[in-house]
């Protein structure tokens, strides 16, 4: 979490959702401070009525982002790949992922994450530079954002893996992310989209 006491507000990162990209630049830019843990939400640290706001991206490009990150670059961090029988298979990840009951916070969909926390804003990762500018402690015409733990798609494009049954896994899994943060179900919205912006991991 990063708050500005002097600009008044909050950001509140989502996971998988450019929050390297956007704690560096609200550090260095914007008269952030970073508190709490790396994925902290605890809104009693924020500023009273400072304006809170967080980041939200597209389900089936952040399934892709938290597969990639957690089962195909040489380590298995938390565990994934064993548990799920196959982490070289991201249609039989998908589907481990959209059983779990009480999934680890990385496993959890966008809408279980933000759960409780009462925003005045959700950006949009596909369109964040836009979206950020035109935040109220924002006066840059133009943002830039660093590149930061990025996972760009110079692997498998995106569309190749969504295969019907990860989209099926990924449509029950991410189902309240598609009402509440309004992206589609339909594949074609992810034309020319397979390549993020920068900082989307």
């Amino acid at each position: 979490m990063v708050i500005s006491h002097s600009l008044n507000y909050t950001f509140v990162s989502t996971m998988k959702c450019a929050t390297n990209s956007l704690y560096s630049i609200l550090v260095e830019r914007y008269q952030g401070r970073r508190v709490g843990d790396f994925h902290c939400r605890d809104l009693r640290l924020a500023p009273p009525g400072s304006f809170v706001f967080t980041v939200c991206r597209n389900p089936y490009l952040r399934a892709v982002s938290i597969w990639w990150s957690t089962c195909m670059r040489g380590h298995d961090r938390y565990g994934f790949r064993q548990a799920c029988g196959n982490g070289d298979d991201f249609e039989t990840f998908m589907l481990w992922v959209a059983t779990q009951q009480r999934p680890v916070p990385l496993l959890q969909n966008q809408s279980e994450w933000q759960q409780g926390i009462r925003f005045d804003r959700v950006l949009h990762l596909e369109n964040l530079a836009t979206e950020f500018a035109v935040l109220p402690f924002v006066a840059d015409a133009v943002v830039e954002f660093p590149e930061i733990n990025t996972t760009l798609y110079n692997r498998q494009p995106a569309q190749q893996l969504l295969t019907p049954v990860s989209i099926d896994a990924i449509r029950r899994w991410a189902a309240p992310d598609f009402e509440n943060f309004g992206y589609s179900y339909d594949i074609p919205a992810l034309a020319g989209d397979n390549k993020p912006q920068a900082g989307q991991c």
